[in-house]
């Protein structure tokens, strides 16, 4: 089956829908990558899978969103070129430049790459989540988890038997070279996504390949490993969300939870936190200037759930804010930029019998 556009002036619900869904591609993961993403929806297209991933023109990374509610068991996927995932993995883990430009080459999502990808999925879904309830309603998406198809093959089943509706993106990440992704769904939630029937026009011609660039550099990468691996993985006795707004914050937020202790869970950028969601555990909200609001939500929590611990970190406290947060009855008060061990160390006394975190960049001894 060759690919077969929408038909012309139909199909507008889907098609803001979809508009919406891939400009949360590039807030939530320029925000967390630390880089400007540029993604540009296309036309789209219903297909046969098998014609799709001939269609391919290299590699794709596959991150699949688990749907729940009115659309339980169905499932959204999200295609993204190897190479820029590797570039953002890596921008996210802050590998340096020339390691992350020979992964890259190489073209294999693999090790810390590949779970760097699986937290890029969290944070996507996150988001895509956000757009889908007020849209849609009556919706919820997680991120399920990941893999990779190549021209042709999906030796996985990742994306399924059934026709399906795609939304090709073109991607630019910092300065890389433009690269293309796609978003997919089966032809029913599309359907019902669209509020009715979708109205296919002419088949058009299946995409020819595209040349394959030479591995771009991507931009500037951060300089400097933020050195996870060599921190010692303490067993982990608890859960910390992470509402975020700073990219710096979840750098040293990734080591202090593995010092600790702590499972990591970063929440999208519009998020705001469900009290009832986080019994049990810690919640850690950054709180940069001109976003008060954020006293208010601990305030919440605190009155709402006594099991929640909450974390207020200050950027650029002043004596008024940091009353603020102390009327908002958080458990923990700290400015930031801060020392990752003190961080630490407010975490692990947050967590019950946990042991003294390990001094900052010290790898166990042998």
């Amino acid at each position: 089956m060759t690919a077969t556009t929408l038909k012309p002036g139909t199909g507008k619900e889907l098609r803001r829908l979809f508009a919406l869904l891939t400009s949360s591609i590039g807030e939530t993961l320029g925000s967390l990558v630390g880089r400007e993403l540029t993604v540009r929806p296309q036309e789209p297209e219903v297909r046969a899978v098998d014609a799709f991933l001939n269609s391919l023109p290299k590699a794709s990374a596959v991150a699949r969103g688990a749907m729940d509610k009115g659309f339980a068991g169905k499932t959204l996927h999200t295609l993204i070129e190897i190479p820029d995932a590797i570039l953002m993995a890596g921008l996210l883990m802050m590998t340096p430049e020339d390691v992350v430009n020979q992964r890259r080459s190489k073209g294999t999502l693999e090790g810390e790459d590949a779970e760097a990808f699986g937290e890029l999925g969290n944070v996507l879904f996150s988001g895509f989540g956000n757009v889908l309830r007020e849209q849609v309603g009556n919706i919820d998406i997680r991120y399920q988890d990941h893999g990779t198809v190549k021209p042709g093959v999906d030796k996985d089943g990742l994306l399924g038997t059934e026709k399906v509706l795609v939304v090709p993106f073109k991607l630019k990440v910092g300065d890389s070279v433009e690269s293309l992704g796609s978003l997919i769904v089966d032809v029913a939630t599309a359907e019902a996504w669209n509020k009715g029937p979708i109205e296919l026009g002419d088949a058009a011609p299946a995409a020819a390949p595209a040349p394959t660039a030479a591995p771009a550099t991507g931009g500037t990468t951060r300089g400097e490993d933020d050195g996870l691996e060599s921190i010692p993985a303490a067993p982990i006795r608890g859960t910390l969300a992470a509402f975020l707004l700073h990219p710096d914050v979840f750098r040293m937020l990734r080591r202090s939870c593995r010092r600790v202790g702590l499972e990591l869970r970063r929440h999208g950028r519009g998020e705001i936190p469900n009290p009832a969601a986080h019994k049990n555990e810690i919640v850690l909200l950054d709180v940069p200037p001109g976003e008060d609001r954020r006293f208010d939500w601990c305030r919440r929590i605190k009155e709402i759930s006594d099991s929640t611990k909450v974390v207020l970190l200050i950027l650029h406290p002043s004596r008024q804010r940091v009353t603020q947060a102390f009327l908002s009855k958080a458990d923990v008060i700290l400015g930031f930029p801060c020392d990752e061990q003190q961080l630490s160390q407010k975490l692990a006394s947050l967590v019950p019998d946990a042991p003294p975190p390990a001094p900052a960049g010290d790898a166990p001894a042998s």
